[in-house]
């Protein structure tokens, strides 16, 4: 990833462009498809572990480390009970990805909206736990 020259090897005969107006290939949407299967109710089952683990800890002090992992979350994956560890970094990397939306036009905030819910993943925009991550000295910690 950090050579200048496209690292497409066999595809030597490929472009390097990207598509026109953005476009976003049915192919692509497919797989984000796949991905938000499992992805959405695992990271909404973390926001509500998260959120209950803040609740019951409201006195943490700004610029505590935060854990790994805040407990364990359960949630469903067509119709299989699955359990995973509610991991606060995920929404540090969300929050970003929110912010950046928020400063979006309107425009480009629908195009973006349109984008997510044909990959089924809209609900990201508004997941959210209730406190905010930061970081100091290459950690996450509690703002």
């Amino acid at each position: 990833m950090n050579r200048a020259e496209p690292d497409i090897g066999e595809f030597a005969d490929k472009s390097t462009e990207y598509l026109s107006d953005d476009l976003v290939p049915q192919t692509l949407i497919e797989i984000l498809q796949h991905f938000a299967t499992d992805f959405v109710p695992e990271t909404q089952a973390a926001c509500d572990c998260i959120n209950q683990w803040l609740a019951e800890n409201p006195d943490v002090p700004s610029g505590t480390e935060v854990e790994r992992h805040l407990g364990f979350c359960d949630f469903s994956v067509q119709g299989l009970e699955m359990n995973a560890a509610a991991q606060p970094f995920r929404f540090y990397l969300l929050k970003r990805v929110q912010d950046e939306y928020q400063s979006l036009d309107a425009a480009a905030q629908r195009s973006v909206f349109e984008l997510l819910q044909a990959c089924d993943m809209e609900i990201l925009l508004q997941l959210k736990i209730s406190r905010d991550i930061g970081r100091k000295n290459n950690l996450e910690v509690w703002l």
